[in-house]
């Protein structure tokens, strides 16, 4: 009986404490609210998201080292196939390739840029009154503070 009532006493506690703790959801609408809270406006945070803001995007920095690939393995075909062909033929395709390269040369510069988490963006709050109006505010890492 006193193992059930230590476990009882115990699973309590979480609870509690658990039931305490803030999401960063929830500590970015507290900033916003704070810096609202003389305001005549009234925001409605039921719609918003919080998101992670990065310098690019992981999904973009995937995508374009996946194109670098492909532009890659284009250039390669382009090249066995010049030494091929006549010169009108050669030249034309020729053209492409070095269009291909331009391409490729930007898409290795963008890889050099890492993803770099940057902070939050609290998105989609919503302005209740006359005319519905949307804000969007970006935090820090920590989400101690509203950043430009």
């Amino acid at each position: 009986m006193r193992k059930i009532y230590h476990a009882f006493a115990l699973l309590s506690l979480v609870v509690i404490a658990s039931c305490g703790k803030k999401t960063d959801k929830d500590r970015a609408i507290a900033l916003v609210e704070a810096k609202y809270e003389n305001s005549n406006q009234d925001l409605n945070f039921n719609g918003s998201k919080l998101d992670s803001l990065y310098n690019i995007s992981p999904a973009a920095y995937a995508a374009s080292l996946k194109r670098g690939n492909e532009l890659d393995d284009t250039l390669a075909a382009l090249e066995s196939q010049i030494e091929q062909l006549n010169q009108a033929e050669s030249d034309s395709i020729g053209l492409i390739s070095a269009k291909l390269t331009k391409e490729r040369y930007r898409i290795l510069d963008l890889t050099k840029t890492k993803p770099t988490f940057m902070g939050w963006k609290l998105s989609e709050v919503v302005v209740e009154g006359g005319k519905l109006d949307t804000l969007s505010f970006n935090f820090d890492k920590g989400i101690t503070k509203i950043v430009p």
